[in-house]
This record gives C-alpha cells, sequence and structure tokens, in this order.
C-alpha cells in the first residue's frame, strides 16, 4: 500500500474495468485529487487514451501502489 497524498501519482492496483462506458485498465497512472472519510475514500483521476481527465470514486488506499 502505497503512502497516499493530495496530488501524488499512482498506479492504479485493480483489475481492468468498465466505468462510464470506458475501459479503465489496472496500472493505469492516477493522480489523486482528494481524500475523503467516507465512501468515496480515494477520489483520483486519470486520463483515457484520447488524454481525456476522468474522476474514479472509491478507489481504496490499498489499491494504489
Amino acid at each position: 500500500m502505497a503512502d497516499v497524498a493530495v496530488g501524488g501519482q499512482y498506479k492504479l492496483n485493480r483489475r481492468t474495468f468498465l466505468h462510464k462506458g470506458i475501459f479503465v485498465n489496472q496500472g493505469v497512472s492516477v493522480q489523486v485529487m482528494e481524500i475523503t472519510d467516507g465512501p468515496d475514500k480515494v477520489i483520483v483521476q486519470f486520463l483515457d487514451r484520447e488524454g481525456f481527465p476522468h474522476i474514479l470514486t472509491g478507489i481504496g488506499p490499498e489499491e494504489l501502489e
């Protein structure tokens, strides 16, 4: 598990999944936007293949390397 900090760059260690019609591949680079105490846990941003930003919520700190 990474020591998560806002603004930090990490790799997402979660199996590939579909998010709003976009495949999010395991190992994609993400940037932490916010850390919460609620169910969203860590909110991250990633860029899709075309370079468009997307926000993911509900990421656990243990899923970031």
